[in-house]
């Protein structure tokens, strides 16, 4: 029963986060979650603790938890070493990939188009990684993938400042469109070369919301 607890206030203060209801900086009394959640200290401790393999949430000595304040520099290495190892990954995949695979990008293709339409920003970041982590698994190879998704898990907290940019759904879907092209082609080359340049393009936008001067209010960015 805990651990059903720790998993429903861990989905609840992490939708909190990405949704920017709690900000960066913000104090995570445990005492005060607890009652807000109706259950005892352990599995608010337990949601924090996995919070905090998400990177969304960092324990501070002698003043407990909080919601992780990102840095300039921690963005653009992150989206650096993300950039480079997704485009070897697209690369590879644009050798390898299965029909089925495709097809399964296709559809994810028309379902982002929708998100965009709708400027659905949290469920275009759904399928955003779906599509990107289906490309990622259709790369061959295991240690690449493991890598990959490990970096996408342990800094998820950049989903938060993926808000108030006129166009960047569409922008990120535009970039998709390239890539899936290259993917159809089985043009490695060009796709290896195309997700490098989509994630420059995102952790540029990411980076300049963190320095507190973003572009106008509109819509939500996605990686």
């Amino acid at each position: 029963m805990s651990d059903l607890k720790s998993q429903t206030i861990y989905r609840a203060l992490r939708e909190r986060i990405l949704r920017n209801e709690l900000i960066a900086g913000t104090r995570l009394v445990l005492r005060e979650l607890a009652n807000q959640y109706k259950a005892s200290d352990i599995p608010v401790r337990e949601a924090l603790r996995m919070l905090e393999r998400d990177g969304l949430v960092e324990m501070v000595p002698y003043r407990g938890a909080r919601v992780t304040t990102l840095t300039r520099r921690e963005i653009e290495e992150t989206y650096f070493i993300r950039g480079h190892l997704e485009s070897i990954a697209t690369g590879l995949a644009a050798e390898r990939i299965s029909p089925a695979e495709l097809d399964a990008l296709d559809a994810l293709m028309v379902q982002m188009r929708a998100a965009v339409e709708a400027q659905d920003g949290p469920r275009f970041s759904d399928l955003n990684h779906e599509f990107h982590a289906t490309i990622v698994a259709a790369c061959g190879n295991e240690m690449l993938r493991e890598l990959t998704m490990d970096i996408w898990q342990r800094h998820s907290g950049f989903q938060r400042v993926f808000r108030m940019v006129p166009g960047r759904l569409a922008r990120s879907q535009s970039e998709h469109e390239g890539i899936m092209a290259a993917l159809h082609a089985r043009d490695s080359n060009r796709a290896a070369k195309l997700a490098l340049w989509h994630k420059r393009s995102v952790g540029e936008t990411v980076s300049t919301l963190v320095d507190g001067t973003p572009e106008q209010p509109g819509a939500e960015v996605t990686a």
